[in-house]
């Protein structure tokens, strides 16, 4: 038995052995291979330019080569020859995502505000200016063949007056981009929040989401549905529970007249999270405490005016069902209708590159079927916007050199 098991032993070894010599024989010339396989039909293609099946052949092999500038070449040939072969789709989109440079963008806001009603249809009812501050991070990079996008954002506001309602919030998501289907993306990824409000700790979640992208036809298109399991601290009448969203973008150029973007927003939301909705926060976090369904969307459309000048107009609608809240006077669940329209100024280079100016003006009413939940409000907007590469030497000192 012993001599049998070693003459396997043996033999196993020695086929190993082969094996892994035809493979560093077949590595060693492969590269040569395909550089012959490429000349070969790049002469055939000199001879049959229009021929999508040569094309789409040395495309391939180019692309399986790492020769990845000449596969987006023939990649983009093809897409003029035929325009809707999925399998030329999906190639471009693999290649040009293969070829981005690693980026890193931070985008830094800073600015004041006046608003004439903070504490909504709470008391009491006085004007007051604020201080707003965010930053964000977009950071992509390929890794091992596979590109991540890593999204993160710090902001808040302090209240001059009604400190109380000072809110900080503070999260992260992270996950690939993969290939969905020609022309499209797909982003899984898992993140969380944590959140600041009226001097004390308010909540923690944690999200999982998916993300569908396409920027082909000359537009941008987006949709993300994402579900999140939220836990308010105890002191507040909110406790916890699970909510749901899905949010679309669509941007469209030249909409009205040439120069005028698009850029409509709709989105859903099944909250389920445990408790009411007494807190007031601010409008901006989007979703509010309580047990609902909403539904609603915004169209912006900005306009250049000058080259250093931007003017845009919006406006936001959106209904909120409850299912827990009862207006006490008719019995009825409340439901609240919310109309926002807004306009902003921006100036994107006024102090410096990617250092500019935005003005804002937005109105919110909210007409709610419970009297006592109604509420109008103004907010005027002044801030500073920084976009920069972190990973980049400061502007002066690259002058200096």
């Amino acid at each position: 038995m012993s001599g049998y098991w070693h003459y396997r032993i043996r033999r196993a070894l020695a086929v190993s052995y082969y094996l892994l010599a035809a493979g560093v024989f077949m590595t060693a010339f492969a590269p040569r291979a395909s550089a012959n396989e490429l000349d070969r039909l790049h002469q055939q293609i000199l001879q049959q330019p229009s021929n999508p099946e040569l094309n789409l052949r040395f495309a391939l092999v180019a692309e399986r080569s790492g020769y990845l500038r000449w596969a987006l070449a023939a990649y983009e040939r093809l897409i003029l020859l035929d325009p809707n072969n999925p399998e030329v789709l999906k190639g471009l989109t693999r290649v040009r995502r293969a070829l981005q440079p690693n980026t890193t963008l931070v985008t830094v806001q800073l600015g004041t505000q006046y608003e004439s009603n903070p504490s909504y249809y709470l008391g009491p009812r006085r004007p007051e200016l604020q201080g707003i501050g965010s930053a964000s991070l977009l950071d992509e990079r390929n890794i091992n063949g596979t590109r991540w996008r890593t999204n993160a954002l710090v902001g808040g506001i302090v209240h001059a007056r009604e400190s109380d309602l000072n809110y900080g919030i503070a999260g992260l998501d992270i996950g690939p981009l993969l290939d969905a289907w020609p022309g499209w993306s797909f982003r899984p990824a898992i993140g969380g929040n944590v959140s600041y409000f009226d001097n004390r700790f308010y909540y923690s979640e944690v999200a999982a989401s998916g993300t569908w992208e396409s920027s082909a036809d000359n537009m941008f298109r987006a949709v993300t549905v994402r579900g999140a399991y939220r836990s308010y601290d105890d002191f507040f009448p909110s406790s916890h529970g699970f909510y749901v969203e899905a949010r679309g973008r669509l941007a469209l150029p030249n909409v009205l007249s040439s120069g005028v973007v698009a850029i409509v927003s709709p989105w859903v939301v099944w909250s389920d999270i445990g408790g009411n909705a007494q807190v007031i926060t601010p409008i901006i976090t989007e979703l509010q405490p309580g047990a609902y369904l909403e539904y609603g969307g915004r169209v912006d459309l900005i306009r250049p005016i000058t080259d250093w000048a931007a003017f845009g107009v919006n406006v936001a609608v959106s209904q909120r069902d409850y299912r827990n809240d009862i207006d006490i006077v008719s019995g009825d669940k409340r439901s609240d209708l919310i109309v926002s329209p807004g306009a902003s100024l921006t100036f994107p280079n006024l102090f410096a590159n990617q250092t500019g100016l935005r003005l804002d003006y937005r109105y919110i009413y909210d007409h709610s079927n419970d009297p006592t939940k109604s509420f109008t409000d103004h907010v005027v907007t002044a801030s500073v916007i920084w976009r920069f590469d972190p990973t980049l030497p400061p502007p002066w000192m690259t002058a200096q050199r």
